[in-house]
């Protein structure tokens, strides 16, 4: 088991009504992540996060981030006290 950290921006802390949370992950995986947060949110936080065409990480509008400041997807395995961070993306150039 391990614990990881969220930290919540924008749609995602709208969502929550949290900035940031714990999480014990039985499997070290985003999936597993993922799967938690929409069981504990709803549908609200599921369409945000889960793309329905690919069931991957929502990338459309979306940004998620480990500790490292690196994109995860929804096969990434996590390490003990990964901190991910879930945001919204801002258009621009």
């Amino acid at each position: 088991m391990i614990t990881v950290r969220a930290e919540y921006q924008a749609r995602f802390r709208e969502i929550t009504k949290v900035a940031e949370e714990t999480f014990q992950l039985e499997q070290p995986s985003v999936a597993e992540l993922a799967r938690l947060l929409t069981q504990k949110y709803g549908p609200r936080m599921e369409a945000l996060l889960i793309d329905p065409e690919t069931k991957d990480l929502n990338n459309k509008g979306t940004l998620f981030l480990d500790s490292k400041g690196r994109r995860i997807s929804i096969n990434d395995t996590l390490e003990d006290g990964e901190v991910i961070a879930f945001m919204v993306g801002i258009a621009g150039g």
